[in-house]
């Protein structure tokens, strides 16, 4: 609206400009040499306007002639670039397809086109990986450590080789260096805190979550798992050194930032129960057993009393299997201690719930101890010991990255060195063994034979 208006008024003026100068045409006379030239005013300035749209048409012309090589040039450069990039963005789904020829070849296209090699770099080395040169692939990762913008990427690559070579101390400076340009991400983050935590730079990693933590690199629930793993590790360093002030701190701090951390839970009562407070261990097994009950912590509260008889160690048991009584565990943990009471009635009432609810090793082979116990009843104990043979496995600590059946939770698995991988989950089931397999009675061949 604005323009509008203001294209209006220029035209009026314009056109008022013209008006009053028709009204006052003048004379104008030019002598000049032999020529003598006689016109009016309004003629004068129309040839003058004339001429000086002429004059600057041809200097637009001679311009455009002037600049036409260097314009020629540019949009070759364009076109080159053009193709240079649509070389790379095909280097680039040729690598991450696995296509390692295509992907050598369009990475030496895109380098003769960019002239780049910082900006070509990731791809010559993603190609390079893939062909298993390895030196070429780290080469092409230096070069791009000299281009600002493709700095994290170069570390990230050169991080991925020392991590596959097994060299966690170049791995930690790389992923320090990393996460100076980036502090935000969090698989830098992840990385990092896996090895500080297998060197045990407790110290390092206490500090690395903190900075994780304000640079909101991952979300709140694992920087709450990854801090209660830093304190439960120092909480055992110190245990171990025998200061069981800081221990203790160090265990509660740990059990408050991840309460379902069992691990942490059985430190802090063992040592509460070590200092004379048996109260406040109970109060921690039963918080823990309430989130997940596991037989470590059954049996961790039925040792807080020592010298106690076994009907009064299966009167607290009440106590703990009231946090989760429909749970196997905690009818599990009744019939055991009842058995060992000799309160037959209610160790059998309590390890058939657990056999309907868990049908597996342990409370059949409960049940065996039971009727052996109970009615001397060897025929019905081995009925209970060859269901047992026949049930599935109980639920126990069994790694996620390598599915090692470890006896008790541990920061590291025994087998693989993963970090936090230990669920207590049923194992799968193993294989049958070569043997047994070929003990099968093989298919008839004579009815094979008539079909």
């Amino acid at each position: 609206m604005l323009r509008a208006l203001a294209y209006v008024l220029m035209l009026a003026v314009a056109v008022a400009a013209a008006v009053w100068v028709a009204d006052r045409p003048g004379a104008v006379t030019v002598d000049w040499l032999d020529w003598r030239l006689e016109t009016s005013v309004p003629v004068l300035l129309a040839v003058l306007l004339a001429i000086a749209a002429g004059l600057t048409l041809l200097l637009r012309l001679m311009a455009g002639l002037a600049q036409l090589p260097s314009r020629w040039a540019g949009e070759r450069r364009q076109r080159l670039r053009r193709k240079g990039y649509l070389a790379l963005t095909d280097g680039l789904v040729a690598a991450a397809s696995g296509q390692a020829g295509r992907a050598k070849k369009l990475a030496g296209r895109a380098q003769k086109l960019l002239e780049d090699p910082a900006l070509t770099g990731f791809l010559s080395a993603q190609a390079a990986r893939l062909s298993g040169d390895h030196e070429a692939a780290r080469d092409h990762y230096q070069r791009m450590l000299e281009r600002p913008e493709t700095t994290v990427l170069g570390l990230r690559g050169l991080l991925e080789q020392a991590l596959a070579r097994h060299d966690d101390s170049a791995a930690i400076d790389l992923a320090t260096r990393a996460r100076a340009f980036s502090p935000d991400d969090g698989w830098l983050v992840e990385t990092l805190f896996v090895l500080l935590l297998k060197r045990g730079r407790l110290r390092e990693a206490h500090d690395l979550i903190a900075d994780a933590g304000r640079n909101k690199a991952l979300p709140a629930t694992v920087l709450a798992r990854h801090r209660a793993l830093v304190l439960n590790e120092r909480a055992a360093r110190a245990e171990a050194s025998g200061d069981r002030r800081d221990a203790v701190t160090l265990a509660g701090q740990a059990a408050t930032s991840d309460p379902g951390l069992t691990a942490a839970a059985l430190r802090l009562a063992r040592l509460q129960a070590t200092a004379g407070r048996p109260r406040r261990a109970a109060a921690v097994l039963e918080a823990a057993w309430a989130r997940q009950p596991v037989p470590a912590l059954a049996r961790a509260y039925a040792d807080l009393v020592p010298g106690e008889t076994p009907l009064q160690r299966v009167r607290r048991l009440e106590k703990l299997a009231a946090r989760r009584p429909a749970d196997a565990e905690s009818a599990l943990a009744l019939g055991e201690a009842s058995l060992e009471a000799k309160l037959w009635g209610q160790a059998r009432k309590h390890l058939l719930a657990a056999a309907q609810a868990r049908p597996a090793v342990r409370p059949f082979t409960l049940l065996a101890r039971l009727e052996q116990a109970e009615y001397h009843n060897e025929t019905a104990a081995r009925a209970w010991l060859d269901k047992a043979m026949a049930a599935a496995a109980d639920p126990a600590w069994v790694c996620r990255s390598c599915g090692h059946v470890a006896a008790e939770w541990a920061t590291l698995c025994p087998a693989c060195d993963a970090v936090d991988s230990l669920t207590w989950s049923t194992p799968r089931p193993l294989p049958a063994p070569a043997a047994e397999r070929s003990a099968e009675p093989p298919a008839p061949v004579a009815n094979l034979a008539s079909r």
